[in-house]
């Protein structure tokens, strides 16, 4: 009977080609619009790899020098190194705190040391701690070791395609390399991170130890940025009383600037929204947001396929009542009509999922900002709850669009359906 009922509603997409066509884009572009929200959300929110301990992570990023005296502005910026030697190394709260320089305005060029072959490369400038906050694949080697960065040894871990790039293999652990004509000795090479890894991503990574960085406005100001990997237990209210704490203790050896951490440390989706900023981040702001597009969103194509399926059904209401003459009850009228309905939603949530994927990867640069590379979108990153929701929400509407005039019809005198 199923397989019947399936066969009658394929048959009637046939003859009604436009209707259906249109019933199934509108689902379709619904579910399609959605998802790549939802994507955008999940991906700048959700663990994983480099960044799988995402829940459990705060970041303290910007600092604001404002004059001893007159506590008027003088510097917004990233933090100094003085600054996060002295109030995040030491927090107690802190599984694990890494110290991070990367200027993604100033690439510098890796070349192989013969100098035929060269990539305008990221790099990133960090600590010993930042590979146990993020979890790299190492394809050979390993990071450089505290000895190695305590010492300012010149070593660096560097990604598949610089070393495809240089050497024309992943397994070059032990050889030399220069970026900007210094020379580098590689010690580890990872798989390629995606740019939604903001923290994470590079292409080369060294010990920021290799220079000289004191910052500026007494060690406040700087060019690092700092992920804290919380203890079990230990809740953001928690890290960030411990980290004023260390914050006044700092501001009380500064001669004429103080340091204000403003809303920090942030957590993940906080730090995604602006967490940084002067005015931090209004997570209720962004719900509410995000709640009126998604709404608008299934309101709009909503009301369409309504208005399409209704049609329709109006069109049909001499078919119905001449299959009332041969002997159709009302439920089978109602189960054949909602069936037909169900394949129609069907289709088109298969296709807006498949579309929504398309869209993320055709228009990355232009949602995402960056490029996905190699290792950008997965399968990992679509929502099947979220999905399912919105798949659920368009079938309960069609099937109320739909089953309420059939219900209707169902009931009338079969005289009155016939002659419509």
């Amino acid at each position: 009977m199923i397989k019947q009922y399936i066969k009658q509603a394929l048959r009637m997409i046939g003859e009604n080609k436009l209707l259906s066509v249109i019933s199934i884009l509108g689902t379709a572009l619904a579910i399609c619009m959605i998802m790549v929200i939802v994507i955008l959300y999940v991906v700048n929110t959700a663990s994983f790899k480099p960044e799988v301990n995402r829940g459990r992570t705060c970041y303290i990023t910007t600092v604001m020098s404002n004059g001893k005296d007159d506590n008027r502005r003088i510097s917004y910026s990233s933090l100094g190194l003085p600054l996060v030697k002295e109030c995040c190394y030491p927090l107690k709260g802190a599984e694990a705190v890494t110290a991070i320089n990367m200027d993604r305005y100033r690439p510098l060029t890796a070349s192989s040391m013969d100098g035929l072959k060269n990539r305008t490369s990221y790099i990133s400038y960090t600590d010993t701690a930042f590979w146990k906050v993020f979890q790299f694949d190492f394809l050979q080697g390993g990071p450089f070791s505290p000895a190695a960065f305590t010492s300012g040894i010149r070593n660096a871990v560097i990604s598949e395609s610089v070393a495809l790039a240089l050497f024309g293999t992943d397994q070059v652990v032990g050889r030399e390399m220069k970026l900007d004509f210094i020379v580098y000795n590689i010690c580890g090479v990872v798989k390629d991170v995606s740019r939604f890894a903001s923290k994470a991503w590079a292409e080369v990574w060294i010990p920021y130890t290799v220079r000289d960085d004191g910052g500026y406005q007494e060690g406040i100001n700087g060019s690092y940025s700092c992920c804290v990997l919380l203890k079990p237990g230990v809740t953001r209210e928690e890290l960030r009383t411990e980290a004023l704490r260390k914050v006044e203790e700092f501001n009380a050896k500064t001669r004429d600037v103080k340091a204000d951490i403003l809303h920090q440390p942030s957590t993940q989706i906080e730090e995604w929204i602006g967490g940084g900023s002067e005015f931090g981040a209004n997570l209720f702001y962004l719900y509410v947001r995000y709640g009126i597009i998604l709404f608008i969103l299934l309101l709009v194509p909503a009301l369409n396929l309504s208005g399409i399926t209704l049609s329709r059904m109006r069109r049909r209401m001499a078919e119905l009542g001449v299959r009332r003459a041969f002997g159709a009850t009302q439920g089978t009228i109602l189960w054949q009509v909602l069936s037909e309905n169900m394949v129609l939603t069907l289709l088109g949530g298969l296709l807006g999922l498949a579309m929504s994927y398309g869209a993320m990867l055709l228009l990355r640069d232009w949602l995402l900002v960056t490029s996905l590379g190699k290792t950008g979108l997965s399968t990992g990153m679509f929502n099947g709850a979220v999905f399912i929701a919105a798949f659920l929400f368009c079938l309960v509407l069609n099937l109320f669009s739909a089953g309420l005039p059939a219900w209707r019809m169902s009931r009338l005198n079969i005289t009155d359906s016939i002659n419509g």
